[in-house]
């Protein structure tokens, strides 16, 4: 027995010394502090252990605590092979570019990209390493890149160069994108302006205005499509990025906005069409509030747009929202809304027209202008006076324009010492003046009568009417008429009167 236990002893010593050497060769491979500290130095020494087949090696410098099972070390060493073939296709490693700082922030690779599946992390023992989530996804990050091409050496100049977070290329990118749509917009306009030509050669009046609108808008709308486009070429942190978002969304809402501005012009043109196919003036004081109503109508969608965009909230809210303060501002605007809702009743009711000689508060001349607040008229001696709808919907207003002659009442006075026979005289060549006279309506004969006995004279009262109501032309027509009665009484020796004072004394002679 104890011839045997002599060769079992020194057995176990023989493996103990094995033990104590594996021992203290794999405390001399495991890295430390020093050689993984930072994140330089980590892929450093990740980089020369695979460079050397050391997958043993390699694999300390990744985090297995996100996988669900502890890996073995031959699990482990495949994972290390394989972040290696990742790394060879997504990044020429620029040790500048890695941070020596123990406490620096994460380092996402390759860096200044939008997505960077690999990134190295600082563990709780104050080493760095592949992160937990990155060797949890390499098996994935394998199969996804794998196939993709290795990277034959440095990037190029224009990548190294930077604006901030960006490479140089990437500000390029934006700017070029915003170059080809502003280039593609003005070919655009060249082609529809010309089909717009062709249209107006064709008389097709609506289909001309319509490419003409469609020309104005393209400039602005390719604008900011080339500039949403061209955001995604930079790299941009998540503060700045929903900055920039909410900023292409408001502008995308204003060129929106901007076509239908300009598509308000196919409408007004239609509506002009129309108004000259009509006889009444009426339509062509519509025109422009229909104008007006339709692009006040896209301001304020476009408002109320850009509020939602910003409050990040449901259009109903922004609504409810404005109706509450609507109601104040509807307090603080009752005239405004009197002189609108004036307009209305003016345009129901068509007291008047475009054009029409009008006497209203005192104020006598044709109609230049109705719109929304006031409806302007040019008074006959040339002044121009506005008047609230408001107002002028609830006057006494006397359409002269709509007058279908003009009458004229003359009264001429002959004196006292006319004998009977003479005053039928003087009636009867007023009638003969007046018989079938210039402008007469058959239904409306003139009217001559010995009316009344007057301070100092004989009146005759003379009525007659003139139509068309053209003005100028009845005050022609009533100047050689009073040319003619001045002609013939004098022919006749029929006197006019004039305001005289005969005087008697007391002798009874007259002076």
């Amino acid at each position: 027995m104890r011839m045997m236990r002599k060769p079992i002893l020194l057995g176990l010593l023989t493996l103990a010394v094995l033990a104590a050497q594996h021992v203290a060769a794999w405390a001399e491979t495991k890295l430390g502090p020093d050689e993984i500290g930072n994140p330089r130095a980590a892929m450093r020494a990740f980089l020369d252990a695979t460079n050397s087949d050391d997958d043993e090696t390699a694999a300390q410098c990744l985090d297995f605590s996100g996988l669900k099972t502890p890996p073995s070390e031959a699990t482990q060493e495949e994972l290390a092979r394989k972040l290696k073939a990742v790394l060879d296709r997504l990044w020429y490693v620029s040790f500048k570019e890695l941070p020596g700082d123990p406490d620096a922030e994460s380092f996402g690779i390759p860096p200044g990209a939008v997505e960077q599946p690999l990134v190295l992390a600082r563990s709780e023992d104050g080493t760095w390493q592949s992160s937990a989530e990155t060797v949890a996804n390499a098996d994935e990050l394998y199969n996804e890149y794998k196939d993709a091409p290795l990277l034959a050496g440095p990037p190029p100049w224009y990548q190294k160069i930077k604006l901030g977070d960006n490479a140089l290329w990437r500000v390029g990118a934006l700017f070029l994108t915003i170059l080809i749509a502003l280039i593609a917009a003005r070919i655009i306009r060249i082609v529809l302006n010309s089909i717009a030509r062709r249209f107006d050669d064709l008389q097709k009046i609506m289909m001309a205005a319509m490419c003409r609108a469609l020309g104005q808008s393209v400039g602005f709308v390719l604008f900011v499509v080339g500039l949403k486009i061209g955001v995604h070429f930079l790299v941009l942190n998540a503060t700045v990025e929903s900055i920039v978002g909410t900023c292409t969304s408001i502008l995308m809402a204003l060129a929106v906005a901007f076509v239908g501005w300009n598509m308000v012009s196919v409408v007004d043109t239609w509506l002009r069409n129309f108004a000259e196919r009509t006889e009444s003036t009426l339509d062509d004081m519509l025109v422009p509030m229909v104008r007006a109503s339709l692009r006040v109508t896209i301001v304020v969608l476009v408002l109320v747009q850009i509020a939602t965009i910003l409050s990040d909230k449901p259009v109903t809210s922004v609504i409810a929202g404005l109706g509450v303060g609507g109601l104040a501002i509807g307090l603080a605007a009752q005239d405004m809304i009197k002189n609108f809702f004036g307009s209305i009743m003016i345009f129901s009711d068509r007291p008047f027209e475009l054009g029409d000689r009008i006497k209203v508060d005192g104020f006598d001349g044709p109609v230049e202008k109705v719109g929304f607040r006031s409806t302007q008229v040019r008074t006959l001696d040339g002044h121009l006076v506005t008047i609230p709808n408001g107002e002028l919907a609830n006057k006494s207003i006397e359409n002269v324009g709509k007058r279908p002659c003009i009458k004229r009442s003359l009264n001429i006075g002959v004196t006292y010492d006319t004998a009977p026979a003479m005053l039928a005289r003087a009636k009867d060549i007023l009638q003969e003046l007046l018989a079938d006279h210039e402008g007469m309506d058959p239904e409306k004969p003139a009217r001559i009568y010995f009316s009344d006995f007057k301070d100092f004279s004989l009146n005759i009262m003379v009525i007659y009417w003139y139509a068309p109501p053209e003005y100028w032309d009845y005050m022609a027509f009533s100047e050689r008429l009073n040319l003619q009665i001045l002609e013939r009484f004098n022919a006749e020796g029929i006197e006019f009167a004039f305001p005289s004072q005969t005087i008697y004394m007391a002798s009874g002679e007259t002076a």
